[in-house]
């Protein structure tokens, strides 16, 4: 028996829980930020490091959803304004995690995690000049 929310088979659920809390537009998959310049400039005046007066950095958005309205709209937005069109940024993918399987020979030579792969085994020092080839496992 499966208890709702879960998968067919009683695993874990096919979808993660919808989160309904307001999200920041820093956050969100639809806005862009401002420039690296901008937001370098307007810190070294927030902590007092420069003189000249810079204002507050603001992003776009062209999906911005207010209170009261049908449509979506373009707007510039700081990085801690959420409107009601907001969807989170998915999170980074991991790089490497994958797991390796070395033939040599009818034979398996080695098995592991991508990332521990020995160095004679890379390609970029494999020396398939010297007769032997994917192809003959030689």
């Amino acid at each position: 028996m499966s208890t709702p929310g879960s998968g067919h088979n009683g695993g874990p659920p096919f979808d993660p829980p919808v989160c309904h809390e307001r999200g920041q537009c820093k956050t969100c998959i639809h806005w862009h930020a401002p420039s690296d310049n901008e937001q370098r400039a307007y810190e070294l005046f927030r902590l007092g490091l420069s003189r000249k007066r810079v204002k507050r950095p603001s992003g776009t958005c062209d999906r911005v959803l207010l209170a009261g309205r049908s449509s979506t709209v373009f707007s510039a937005t700081t990085a801690e304004f959420g409107c009601l069109n907001f969807e989170a940024k998915p999170p980074p993918r991991a790089v490497g995690g994958g797991f390796v399987t070395i033939w040599r020979n009818g034979r398996i030579a080695w098995q592991g995690p991508e990332e521990k792969t020995p160095a004679r085994y890379l390609q970029e020092t494999l020396d398939l000049d010297g007769g032997e080839t994917p192809g003959n496992g030689g």
